[in-house]
């Protein structure tokens, strides 16, 4: 098989800052997620297309995300991609039911406990198979980037191991590390406390913190003109992460 190259598909990476780190314990237990939330928070999904080209790449950006602050930079990098020629579907992961119409995939999470989610490491395990055959590119949000030094990168990059080992036949063309939002009123109070203790315990404020320009930066060079033609198939091989 020929190899994609990343001027096909993936910019070189960018970095910066992200969304809750750790997980929290109640009783010895991992506290749900679901029951740790206000009523407030929203998931975004959403479809574009560019009108400047007739043949449309047709990308999917999916997002799994714990306070909704991903699917903001999903969007973000899915508008990026449209700008550049793309035909692109934003969902969550779990509102994915099929991968094989699109010509490449964007695959980004929240971190919890320095990693992705479970729900999108279980996504990527799931559908390995069919997504060997497309482009494919990861981004994570995570707040040990707060403080963008060459150490909180280097952390950050460790946090898509667990994404690696559940799926090693994926080669994803690069890697996207980008800001997210903590936000105390997305939380129930009793969780609000807690994550409050832990956040400055840290020196971790309150606060957005994505980066839009870096985050469009990152999408618009996903799409090179020579990828807004939809690959064949047959010419899909792997390539490493940048």
């Amino acid at each position: 098989m020929g190899e994609i190259t990343r001027r096909a598909f993936i910019i070189k990476g960018s970095t910066t800052a992200g969304v809750l780190v750790g997980g929290l314990t109640l009783g010895g237990g991992l506290l749900s997620p679901s029951k740790a939330l206000s009523g407030k928070v929203e998931f975004p999904e959403s479809r574009c297309a560019s009108e400047k080209m007739p043949i449309k790449k047709k990308i999917l950006v999916a997002y799994a995300s714990f306070c909704g602050s991903t699917g903001g930079v999903a969007e973000a990098v899915g508008q990026g991609l449209c700008a550049g020629g793309g035909q692109v579907d934003i969902r969550l992961m779990k509102n994915v039911n099929e991968l094989l119409s699109y010509d490449a995939v964007v695959l980004g999470s929240s971190v919890r406990r320095a990693s992705w989610l479970p729900e999108a490491i279980e996504f990527v395990k799931e559908n390995q198979g069919n997504l060997t055959r497309m482009p494919v590119a990861y981004f994570l949000t995570c707040l040990a980037l707060v403080k963008d030094t060459e150490e909180s990168r280097r952390l950050a990059g460790t946090y898509m191991d667990p994404v690696l080992r559940a799926a090693p036949a994926i080669h994803p063309v690069d890697l996207g590390l980008f800001a997210g939002v903590l936000d105390y009123s997305k939380m129930n109070l009793f969780y609000r406390m807690i994550m409050q203790s832990k956040m400055q315990e840290k020196g971790v404020p309150e606060g957005d913190f994505r980066n839009w320009k870096a985050i469009r930066a990152w999408a618009a060079g996903l799409c090179s003109p020579d990828a807004l033609v939809p690959i064949s198939r047959s010419k899909v091989g792997p390539n490493a992460v940048g």
